[in-house]
């Protein structure tokens, strides 16, 4: 039987070690899925592990990716040009997406994690996907034009936090994507108030005003979204096996991000807009939402019968950013923008 070499683009499923997979997942995970991690030692223990995670569990995370970077491309924005900094890279995946998105605009990739197998693992992957980019290590204090950090936050230890807050500081723009938990969300929240004052607030939010998670009554709400899941995942059975094995359900996938620019942009503060958190709770003749807009984040009801096919759109393929006909708490009509 022909065998893959791990880590390369032509990876596949009978090349996946499970053990691998297992160890690492135990290792990630702890109750209540809170994320830990001991970052005393590399746990990248071999080659296998790291492209059996690059497969699967890093390919969910690029479908958040995916989602993120479609709705930027969608409604006009583009990185600074020149050097973007994958901090914390991992195997990869997110540089590996954003140059996908941007080809022209990346025209290098700096690589920086505390573990130099995974670097090197990520430098490996990104020249095969990119072969004609220039891709190396990052150097100390370098302050890029686009900095990618992706799911980063559950592993920092407060002084590493600090660091990483330094080198945001230092970008041009910033594309920071975080697990969609109560815990990812809240943190990235506090970043977000911290930076507010440097950079223009891309996504998610369509305002420049105060996080309104923060405001009295919202304490058990938190700020996340759904990446799209490729079709095929559904009847792929690599994906099925995956599913069984990590017990996980590979039907939904939440995330929490925040994009961050220097520059000016004429969405940067669209307060019209409004972010749907989460997804719609559908009940019979009417929807539930709870939406983020410049005067808040609250409840907002949709009856079936003031807009049937806004309401038929949100059963059937929901989005995550609308432009609402709104009478106070009630929407009486509207149009999915993404």
């Amino acid at each position: 039987m022909e065998s893959n070499t791990s880590g390369s683009n032509t990876f596949s499923w009978p090349d996946v070690d499970w053990r691998e997979l297992r160890r690492l997942r135990a290792r990630f995970l702890a109750f209540d899925g809170e994320i830990v991690a001991d970052v005393s030692r590399d746990y990248w223990e071999s080659e296998s592990a790291m492209g059996s995670y690059d497969f699967t569990f890093a390919e969910r995370i690029g479908w958040k990716w995916d989602t993120v970077l479609a709705e930027l491309q969608a409604r006009g924005w583009s990185p600074p040009r020149g050097a973007a900094l994958d901090w914390g890279c991992g195997t990869g995946v997110a540089g590996r997406r954003v140059v996908a998105a941007w080809p022209d605009e990346i025209g290098q990739l700096r690589l920086l994690d505390q573990s130099a197998s995974a670097r090197d693992f990520a430098m490996r992957r990104c020249r095969e996907d990119f072969p004609h980019l220039d891709v190396a290590p990052a150097r100390p204090g370098a302050a890029p034009a686009l900095l990618i950090i992706s799911h980063v936050l559950n592993e920092l230890s407060s002084a590493a936090l600090e660091r990483l807050i330094a080198a945001i500081k230092s970008a041009e723009a910033v594309l920071w994507v975080e697990p969609g938990t109560f815990a990812a969300s809240r943190k990235l929240i506090t970043a977000r108030e911290t930076l507010a004052s440097q950079f223009h607030i891309i996504a998610p939010c369509t305002h420049a005003a105060r996080c309104g998670m923060l405001a009295a009554g919202n304490e058990r709400h938190w700020c996340h979204h759904f990446a799209k899941i490729p079709g095929f995942v559904h009847v792929d059975p690599g994906w099925s096996r995956f599913a069984t094995e990590m017990e996980i359900d590979v039907s939904t996938l939440p995330f929490s991000y925040l994009v961050l620019d220097r520059r000016s942009w004429p969405f940067a503060s669209a307060p019209e807009l409004s972010r749907v958190i989460g997804g719609p709770r559908l009940y019979k003749g009417f929807a539930k939402i709870l939406n983020c807009q410049s005067d808040g984040v609250r409840e907002l009801t949709l009856q079936k019968r003031d807009a049937p096919d806004l309401f038929k759109s949100l059963k059937k393929a929901p989005g995550s950013l609308y432009r609402w006909e709104r009478d106070g708490d009630k929407i009486r009509g509207g149009a999915q923008l993404f």
